[in-house]
C-alpha cells in the first residue's frame, strides 16, 4: 500500500470509530436526539399586479384593525408586475389596492387575503378586483374604499371571497379552457407571469370595465359584441351566464393579439444592436402604407427613429403592450405601449409611463403598424407651471405659479390647421379655443399668464374632477368659415394639484443659463435639478428674432433628460438666425410627478 492509500485508510478508520462512538458503540453514554427547529413562518404575501400588462405603480394595504386608513403604502410594483408585502404585525384579513397605470390609463385594482394566505400568493388583477367589488356590492372605487374603511373588512371571511371567486371562474370557464388553462384555476392565487402566457394570456383577451358607476362589463376582445354585464349590488349577470370564447386559442394557434405582439417583437429586434436603415425592407414591411402619426407619414417617422442614437436597443411594447380593442371585421386594432431604452428607461417624452396609442391594420395575415392616425400632436394634461421673468421679457410676462389643464396642439406636419376647441370636465360648455400662430407650429390660447397652453382652474373646479377624465379636441382648418378636420379624445389620469398646494410644490429648475437677448450662436450648457418625487423629461430653449414678439422667426432646441438622473448638464447648440441676432428667448424645464401630472418652470427673457 502506498503512502497516499495508507493515509486515506487511516482517515477512514478514524471516521468509522467516531461514528460508532456517537451511536453508543463501545459502551458510551447515549444522548437524547435534538428536536429539529421549525423554520419561522413567513409573513410575506407575494403576487403579480397586472391587467394585460404589468401595473406601473404601487400597492397599499388595509388590514382588519380599527384603523380606517391603509396601514402599508407605497409598496413598489416591479417592472414585471411582481410585488411583495410583509404583513408582520398586521391584523388579518387584508385588502390590497394596486394604483398606477396600464396602457396609458389610470387603474385602481383591488384584491384581498385572509390569514391562511400569509406566506403564499395573492394576485392583483381585474379579476381579483371584480371579486372584491362583488363582495362589497358596489362598482365605484370610492364606495369600495368606504366599505373597507367602515369596519366590514374585519368581518370578511374566506367563504365570502371564495364564493365570488368560484362564481367568476365559472363565468370565464369557456375562455380559460380555450386558452389551455384548467377551468378550476384559482384566479386569486395561481402563480403567473405578465408576459402574455398562461393567465396573462387570458387577461390580454378578456377586459373588465368598471368605469360605469352602476355596472361592470366583461368583454372578450375577439367577440366584443357578446359582452356580459354584472350588477354587483344585486349579483345578477345579463348577456348570458358564461363569457364567449370565440377566437380564443392556445399558444399553438396564434390569435390576432399574438400576431400583433409578433409585429412589435420583430420591430424591436431590428433595433437590438444598431439603428436600422430607414429603408430596410424588414422595417418598412412592418409599417402600413396608410401610416400617419401626429401629422408625420411613415418616411418622416422612420427617419426620426433611425437617426436618434438613444433608440439603439429600444424595445417597443416589451412586456407592456396592451391591446385595447380589435375589430376583426374591419381589420383594425387599437394598442397602447411604452417604448423603453436598452437600459429599461421609458422613452416617451410626453410622460414617463404614459403609453403611446397606435392603430394596427391587418394586411393579408399580418398586423401592421398604422400610427395614431392623427393629423397633429394633441394632448390634455393635468399641469402645474411656474413662470420666472427676467429683464427684457416678453410683453405680458408675469412671474407666478398656476395649476390647471395643459391644452396642447403641435402641428408637426404643418397641416392647414387654424384652430382647436377643447371640451370636457372643468372647461366651459362651449369649450376652450386655441388658434394657430404665424411661424409657430404650436396653437395658443387667446390670453394666458404662465403658458400659451395652460388653462388655469380654480380649486372649486379642480375638486369636481375625477380620475380618467375624458376630453374631446376638435381641429378646424383656417378657412373664413372653419371646417372640422378631425376630432380626438384624450384621457387625463388624475385631477391637477390644488392652487393651495402651489406655494409648497417643488418645481424643476434650470441653472447655468446664458442671457439669450442678443445671443448669436454657440453651445449652451444649462444644468438641471429635479426635486424628489418628480421624473425629469426635457429642457427646451426657444430663441426669437423679433424683440417682445413670440411670433417672429424662432428656433426651438430640446434636450431629453429622461433616465439621466436628478441633476446634470445639457448640451444644446443654437445656430445663427437668417439675419441679425436672437433678441429674446426662454428656457423651459419639464418633469412629471408620480401621477403623471406635468410640472414645469418657464424662464422668459
Amino acid at each position: 500500500m502506498n503512502t497516499y492509500a495508507r493515509s486515506l485508510y487511516a482517515i477512514f478508520l478514524i471516521v468509522i470509530t467516531s461514528l460508532l462512538a456517537a451511536c453508543g458503540g463501545g459502551g458510551g453514554t447515549t444522548e437524547a436526539p435534538v428536536a429539529p427547529v421549525a423554520p419561522a413562518a413567513s409573513t410575506l404575501i407575494t403576487g403579480t399586479a397586472a391587467a394585460g400588462a404589468p401595473v406601473v405603480g404601487f400597492v397599499s394595504v388595509r388590514d382588519g384593525s380599527t384603523n380606517p386608513q391603509p396601514v402599508r403604502t407605497n409598496i413598489p410594483i416591479a417592472a414585471d408586475g411582481k410585488y411583495t408585502v410583509d404583513v408582520n404585525g398586521l391584523t388579518a384579513p387584508f385588502a390590497f389596492l394596486a394604483t398606477g397605470e396600464v396602457g396609458g390609463k389610470r387603474v385602481e385594482l383591488y384584491s384581498t387575503a385572509t390569514q391562511a394566505d400569509v406566506g403564499g400568493t395573492i394576485n392583483i388583477t381585474p379579476f381579483t378586483d371584480l371579486i372584491v367589488r362583488n363582495v362589497a356590492g358596489t362598482v365605484a372605487g370610492t364606495l369600495v374604499d368606504a366599505y373597507l374603511a367602515s369596519g366590514k373588512l374585519s368581518t370578511l371571511t374566506a367563504a365570502q371571497v371564495d364564493a365570488e371567486r368560484v362564481k367568476l371562474t365559472a363565468t370565464l370557464s369557456p375562455v380559460l379552457q380555450a386558452a389551455g388553462l384548467a377551468a378550476s384555476i384559482d384566479l386569486m392565487r395561481a402563480t403567473f407571469n405578465a408576459d402574455g402566457t398562461g393567465l396573462d394570456r387570458v387577461m390580454d383577451v378578456v377586459k373588465v370595465d368598471t368605469t360605469v358607476p352602476t355596472a361592470i362589463t366583461i368583454t372578450n376582445l375577439l367577440d366584443a359584441a357578446n359582452k356580459l354585464t354584472i350588477n354587483p349590488q344585486t349579483g345578477t349577470t345579463t348577456g348570458g351566464t358564461v363569457l364567449s370564447a370565440t377566437g380564443v386559442t392556445t399558444a399553438a394557434t396564434p390569435t390576432p393579439i399574438d400576431l400583433i405582439r409578433q409585429t412589435f417583437a420583430d420591430f424591436s429586434a431590428l433595433f437590438a444592436t444598431a439603428l436600422p436603415d430607414p429603408a430596410d425592407p424588414r422595417l418598412t414591411a412592418l409599417i402600413a402604407s396608410t401610416f400617419l402619426d401626429n401629422g408625420e407619414n411613415s418616411g418622416a417617422f422612420l427617419t426620426d427613429i433611425t437617426t436618434d442614437p438613444e433608440l439603439k436597443g429600444m424595445k417597443f411594447g416589451d412586456g407592456g403592450l396592451v391591446v385595447d380593442s380589435i375589430d376583426t371585421a374591419t381589420g383594425i386594432a387599437k394598442v397602447s405601449f411604452v417604448p423603453v431604452s436598452a437600459t429599461g428607461s421609458p422613452l416617451v417624452t410626453d410622460a414617463p409611463g404614459n403609453a403611446i396609442h397606435w392603430q394596427m391594420k391587418k394586411v393579408g395575415t399580418a398586423w401592421l403598424i398604422d400610427g395614431n392616425q392623427r393629423i397633429a400632436d394633441v394632448r390634455v394634461r393635468a399641469t402645474a407651471g411656474r413662470n420666472v421673468c427676467s429683464v427684457g421679457n416678453f410683453v405680458g410676462c408675469t412671474s407666478k405659479s398656476a395649476t390647471g389643464l395643459s391644452l396642447d396642439v403641435f402641428n408637426h406636419g404643418l397641416q392647414a390647421i387654424g384652430s382647436a376647441v377643447f371640451k370636457g370636465p372643468g372647461l366651459p360648455a362651449a369649450g376652450v379655443t386655441l388658434t394657430a400662430q404665424a411661424n409657430n407650429s404650436q396653437l395658443f390660447l387667446a390670453s394666458f399668464n404662465v403658458s400659451p397652453s395652460l388653462y388655469e382652474l380654480d380649486d372649486a373646479t379642480i375638486a369636481t374632477l375625477g380620475a380618467n377624465g375624458s376630453y374631446t379636441v376638435e381641429l378646424y382648418d383656417n378657412a373664413a368659415t372653419p371646417v372640422l378636420l378631425a376630432t380626438y379624445t384624450e384621457v387625463v389620469p388624475v385631477a391637477p394639484v390644488l392652487n393651495t398646494a402651489l406655494a409648497t410644490l417643488a418645481f424643476p429648475e434650470v441653472g447655468g443659463m446664458v442671457d439669450l437677448v442678443g445671443f448669436t450662436q454657440g453651445t449652451l450648457l444649462p444644468t438641471w435639478t429635479i426635486p424628489a418625487g418628480l421624473t425629469g423629461d426635457t429642457i427646451s430653449v426657444n430663441v426669437f428674432q423679433t424683440a417682445n414678439d413670440a411670433n417672429g422667426a424662432n428656433q426651438h432646441v430640446d434636450y431629453d433628460i429622461i433616465g439621466k438622473g436628478a441633476t446634470g448638464t445639457a448640451n444644446m447648440v443654437i445656430t445663427l438666425p437668417a439675419t441679425g441676432v436672437w433678441s429674446s428667448g426662454s428656457y423651459w424645464i419639464q418633469a412629471w410627478d408620480a401621477n403623471f401630472r406635468k410640472v414645469y418652470t418657464n424662464y422668459q427673457q
